[in-house]
């Protein structure tokens, strides 16, 4: 009789989605299983720019640092048409960046896949390589699973599956969710290449009269990213493969000069698509990154899409899993992240329309367009931001959704929002952090900004170690001059209170201008769904 394994979450997809789902649920406790089809990591770069909300998760994990070590961070962009710059900005001109990371790093999606690799070995929780997913059924209850490995069929029960498998999902096909969209025209192409003594670090798009080219500098060695349109004309199925001669006339006709390439890495090609889950969830499967959304390449959010959906997702399952928090907050998953899925897909069409797909006899009609629009973002700090805080996905928010509470006065930041990165003065240490290095042990905190007594501060310690004892964290910020930025941002008052609970993903789940630790408690129970341990004393 076949042996039946069990294991509480199945993991099916090891590019960087999957990964971070991974690393984020050992983070909470939870340990796992992954697997991929793949003979083993990718050795080819595809996406490269990670995105300051992502690099907050990886300082988060501990692993920023490693991350930056690799790669290249560029502070700027620049576009030029085909006679003339048609614009540039330049990220360093911020003023008062809201992120630790005020710029876009590129490094290769395998270093970052490799990164996340070693943090799994590091726990015990290897990549089942040449893995594949045969067969998937599924009620309400639990998952069955078929997968086979070196020509043997294993069968599995999981509780849980995570489709993080990409565009073509397993995952998604078994469960039956539609994969809505269209595939754009035309076909592109990706290459690495070496360009001795030259490195700037700053991103370049350069738009002829028809098509594009994107250079994105790798590293200090003068290893280049090249991505652009392949002429229509071009016969996929007649060309079994592309070579870096292939494009050469395109690259520099592009650029207006002839680009001195001493090595090609590697090069593909490729087609884009515009796609969309009908639904993130489907019983007891949840897809994340590729999986659930692919669209164009520009501004680089697939790959930092797949890692909030990750971060997003996580906690929330481990929760459940752990037994603390009741199934229902499983829900809130697909309502808050694909509302920003949908936003994401649709800007970045926009924009692909813009820059790639306009006629030729258009071209002067859309630099004028690109012209105009980065000297108004150029020239002003305030849009500056903004357009920054976009393309680095920090100004997504869940604000609409059921998890947010927001009974506070000020509207500056609300609860929904990713909680804002600001320097903080610790009264109790007497140095200089800031408030995401407060969100950095797993589990919620407690943020109490105003002056309360000794007494009070007592009591609300006792309580959460009673009721949440390794689930939340208490942080106190008394009023104080050194911290003036942190209590305008939160519209606090010196004689006033505002308290600010900060979920797993450092996304605010509820604010209110009075402590008070029954709310506090109502919020967990009731919006969360948070499991009370029984017979926990109450606090006189």
């Amino acid at each position: 009789m076949e042996t039946t394994r069990y294991t509480d979450v199945l993991i099916v997809g090891a590019g960087p989605s999957g990964l971070m789902m991974a690393a984020q649920l050992l983070r909470y406790g939870i340990n796992p299983m992954i697997i991929d089809a793949k003979h083993g990591p990718d050795r080819t770069s595809r996406a490269i720019a990670v995105h300051a909300r992502s690099l907050e998760l990886f300082r988060q994990l501990g692993l920023a640092d490693r991350l930056l070590s690799q790669g290249t961070s560029c502070y700027g962009v620049q576009i030029q048409g085909r006679k003339k710059q048609l614009g540039r900005v330049d990220f360093s001109m911020m003023e008062n960046p809201t992120t630790p990371f005020p710029f876009i790093h590129l490094v290769g999606q395998e270093k970052t896949e490799r990164l996340l690799i070693d943090r799994l070995t590091e726990h015990a929780c290897p990549v089942g390589w040449e893995t594949r997913l045969v067969s998937l059924l599924q009620d309400d209850r639990t998952a069955t699973v078929e997968l086979e490995k070196g020509g043997v069929i294993q069968r599995w029960k999981c509780k849980w599956i995570i489709g993080a498998d990409g565009s073509k999902s397993t995952v998604r096909s078994c469960a039956g969710i539609p994969f809505e969209g269209r595939r754009y025209p035309g076909r592109f192409f990706l290459t690495d290449v070496q360009i001795d003594g030259v490195y700037k670090r700053m991103i370049h798009f350069f738009l002829p009269k028809n098509g594009f080219l994107g250079v994105f500098p790798l590293d200090a060695a003068g290893r280049y990213r090249l991505v652009g349109i392949l002429p229509r004309k071009w016969d996929a199925e007649r060309r079994s493969a592309i070579r870096y001669s292939d494009i050469k006339p395109i690259v520099d006709d592009a650029m207006g000069f002839e680009l001195q390439v001493s090595r090609c890495f590697w090069i593909s090609s490729f087609l884009l698509q515009r796609r969309m889950a009908e639904q993130f969830a489907r019983q007891r499967c949840f897809l994340v990154g590729d999986a659930a959304h692919v669209h164009s390449p520009v501004g680089g959010q697939g790959m930092n899409g797949g890692l909030q959906d990750a971060a997003n997702l996580a906690w929330k399952l481990a929760g459940v899993a752990s037994g603390r928090i009741a199934p229902q907050i499983l829900h809130s998953y697909q309502r808050e992240r694909m509302p920003v899925a949908k936003a994401t897909v649709d800007a970045t069409d926009r924009v692909f329309k813009l820059a790639i797909n306009t006629d030729g006899w258009l071209s002067p009609l859309r630099d004028y367009a690109v012209s105009a629009g980065m000297r108004v973002v150029g020239s002003n700090a305030q849009r500056l931001n903004k357009l920054f805080g976009e393309m680095a996905q920090l100004a997504f928010h869940y604000r609409k959704a059921s998890l947010a509470v927001h009974h506070a006065a000020g509207q500056r930041v609300r609860a929904g929002d990713r909680i804002p990165f600001l320097q903080v003065f610790d009264e109790k240490t007497k140095a200089h952090t800031d408030l995401h290095r407060w969100c950095e042990k797993p589990g919620f905190v407690l943020l109490v900004l105003g002056i309360i007594s000794h007494h009070h501060l007592h009591l609300i310690g006792r309580w959460m170690r009673q009721k949440y004892p390794r689930e939340m964290h208490l942080f106190y910020l008394p009023y104080s001059p050194a911290n003036q930025q942190v209590f305008d941002t939160f519209e606090v008052k010196a004689e006033n209170t505002k308290i600010v609970l900060i979920r797993p993903d450092m996304h605010i789940g509820y604010m209110n201008d009075m402590l008070n630790v029954d709310l506090i408690d109502t919020y967990m129970e009731e919006v969360i769904g948070w499991k009370m341990f029984d017979n926990v004393p109450e606090i006189p």
